[in-house]
């Protein structure tokens, strides 16, 4: 079973996720003494981890001293590595947005990686103190030893990509799987809200999903859980979900199949592919919207979370598919109570290299929280 975590790291996890919020709210919200909270935020403000935003005023007694995060503290570098794009970016701790730059799709060696990053730090961060390196991976990995063990975009199996990464550059490197660091960074950036459980569904080339409960990242008992992509529709044709609905089987199949599609000039992408729809696509199109929205339907039938999103690149975006997630979705999702699970989308282009700083600002987080309990156990 995972350990607990420490009051310091309860205590840094509920003020980030609040991004403003007092001692005595950090009381309630944690059920810990004020004496404890008060140790721990004390330790957090003079490391400069945290800092004081102001006072807020109530209707009876003193203002409260709120607390947050400071968002100055360090830097940290998300690495989008997908089918789509591969892309570097810098955030400060609150996810803002300092530098990017985008590098080759397709296949990488790790070394080229390293050399990517090195020059991005040389013409962005030359200044900068880097606290962490986040890698959202498009494949299999483990994230506790820093493995990729299965990307077929890179061509790696088995690559300690971080550990390499962290002897070269001297910064920890943290590694996950784009749907999950997506989901991740939801709540320490902030995007799903208040709410406590999400599942965040990724469509490109391939399909899947990182689930949120109780504002934790659900991975299931060998870390595959929201492998979305290698479920069976439900037509009897025994076919995978991706081999039906993603991008790449949408425009392989029209390829294959379309009289209508240019073979010398076919689309690239479903944004080429809707400005001049053939019948067969429009077809295809819906039916690939149909089967992606029961899949969703289904998930949310499972987990009933506060709320679905549906995350794609723009290029990846098509009306007609999307139309039809969405009127599939609200057909077949749960109807048991008058509450229903509302379905969003998300096409913002950056999100999975933002989705990798932010895991790595989480797993950065829980390592000073320890370094600080650490230092009370020596003294």
């Amino acid at each position: 079973m995972p350990t607990p975590p420490s009051i310091t790291t309860r205590l840094l996890r509920l003020i980030v996720e609040h991004a403003s919020i007092s001692q005595s709210d950090l009381k309630v919200r944690s059920s810990l003494s004020m004496s404890a909270v008060s140790q721990a935020t004390n330790k957090l403000l003079n490391k400069g981890i945290i800092r004081e935003l102001g006072l807020r005023k109530v209707s009876m007694g003193r203002p409260k001293t709120l607390l947050g995060i400071n968002p100055d503290f360090t830097c940290v570098i998300g690495v989008q590595l997908n089918t789509e794009r591969n892309l570097i970016v810098m955030t400060d701790l609150a996810g803002t947005l300092i530098g990017e730059q985008q590098i080759s799709i397709g296949k990488l060696t790790p070394k080229q990686l390293g050399d990517a990053l090195a020059k991005f730090m040389k013409s962005t961060a030359s200044h900068r103190h880097i606290g962490a390196i986040g890698l959202a991976i498009s494949g299999v990995v483990d994230p506790d030893s820093g493995r990729c063990l299965r990307s077929f975009l890179l061509d790696w199996n088995n690559v300690d990509i971080a550990s390499q990464l962290t002897e070269r550059f001297s910064i920890p490197v943290f590694i996950e799987n784009d749907a999950n660091a997506l989901a991740l960074a939801s709540v320490v950036f902030g995007q799903i809200g208040q709410s406590s459980s999400a599942i965040l569904a990724t469509f490109g080339q391939g399909i899947g999903a990182g689930i949120i409960i109780n504002r934790q990242l659900y991975r299931g008992r060998h870390g595959n859980a929201g492998e979305i992509g290698n479920g069976l529709l439900g037509d009897g044709s025994e076919k995978e979900l991706e081999s039906v609905a993603s991008s790449r089987a949408i425009l392989q199949y029209l390829l294959n199949h379309d009289p209508d599609i240019d073979k010398r000039n076919p689309p690239r992408t479903l944004q080429e592919l809707e400005l001049n729809p053939s019948p067969m696509a429009i077809e295809t199109l819906t039916n690939a919207g149909h089967h992606l929205g029961v899949s969703l339907a289904n998930l949310s039938i499972a987990f009933d979370p506060d709320i679905v999103y549906l995350t794609t690149e723009p290029q990846t975006v098509s009306r007609i598919l999307f139309d039809q997630v969405l009127q599939s979705f609200q057909k077949y999702r749960l109807r048991v109570t008058p509450q229903v699970t509302p379905l969003h989308f998300l096409t913002e282009s950056r999100m999975w290299a933002q989705g990798a700083a932010g895991f790595a600002v989480n797993r950065l987080l829980d390592m000073l929280a320890s370094e600080i309990d650490n230092e009370k156990q020596v003294n």
